[in-house]
């Protein structure tokens, strides 16, 4: 029997060129430099941790809020019932095969059952929807929206990606008007103004920043923070365990101040100080 033939016409107008051949493969390769990996709080290696403070630097970001030390823990001490992944967002470079950390997304993942859309987690306490670079977002928000689409249940992400930024620093309440202005107290509200020859009793502010000591003076702070709050830390345990878990890593980096006010030989105010430098803000307060 002679053999049957297929014949495959070609020299068709609408077939894809050579050139349109080759930008497609471009367009594969780039797609394939990109990884996103999706990690629970507690799985992000020390690898991660350290990447994710490069990308910091690099985008010139020196908020400690933002820092894994901070974030990872408040992800993981969060109020029962909430599911919160942290995606980070990888690009290989062509040339060296080396990779960076692109982008960072704490993400609120949907109900493994009832579903629903992947969220920006946005902690009332860091005010964050994600950390990429200015240059990358756009291709870090494809990356990601294409990882959760090929999840097993696919997963659509809901809002925008941020690039990173740096977040205003702190103002004083009192403006210069205010402070400038003088008013005199009306002869009939002298009651209760302090006679002649009273003195202030006597402060002072003492600051440790040694790692070693940071446990003790941490304790003391949740001391005292019960003696004096309407709403104590340690009546939380979730709340309790981020300060005392935040607290140590940052001690051990250098990276954590604590403030203690002393009146009259007595602990009356306590401020944790996160971060080094002019990027230190205070983080919890006890006290008056």
């Amino acid at each position: 029997m002679a053999p049957r033939f297929t014949v495959i016409q070609g020299g068709q107008s609408g077939a894809p060129g050579r050139a349109t051949l080759f930008a497609a493969g471009l367009e594969l390769d780039r797609a394939a430099a990109w990884r996103v990996d999706l990690h629970r709080p507690s799985g992000v290696d020390a690898a991660s941790v350290s990447a994710w403070r490069a990308m910091l630097v690099r985008n010139a970001v020196t908020d400690p809020l933002r820092d894994p030390d901070h974030l990872l823990p408040l992800a993981q001490h969060r109020p029962a019932g909430s599911r919160v992944a942290i995606a980070l967002v990888w690009d290989r470079d062509a040339e060296t095969g080396r990779e960076a950390l692109q982008g960072v997304m704490p993400l609120a993942m949907p109900h493994p059952i009832w579903g629903g859309r992947a969220r920006p987690w946005q902690p009332a306490e860091a005010q964050i929807t994600a950390l990429v670079g200015q240059a990358a977002a756009e291709a870090v928000d494809r990356a990601l929206r294409e990882r959760l689409g090929a999840l097993r249940r696919p997963v659509r992400l809901a809002g925008a990606l941020e690039p990173a930024r740096e977040t205003p620093r702190f103002r004083s309440v009192l403006t210069s008007d205010r402070s400038a202005r003088s008013r005199s107290i009306p002869a009939a509200n002298l009651i209760g103004i302090r006679p002649a020859g009273w003195e202030t009793p006597s402060s002072e502010i003492r600051t440790v920043t040694e790692p070693q000591a940071v446990r003790d003076t941490v304790e003391t702070f949740l001391s005292l923070d019960a003696r004096t709050a309407r709403h104590p830390i340690i009546a939380d345990p979730a709340e309790a365990s981020l300060v005392r878990v935040v607290s140590r890593l940052f001690g051990r980096r250098g990276a954590l101040r604590v403030e203690f006010l002393r009146r009259a030989g007595e602990i009356v105010a306590g401020t944790l100080h996160l971060g080094a430098g002019p990027a230190s803000i205070p983080w919890r307060r006890a006290g008056a």
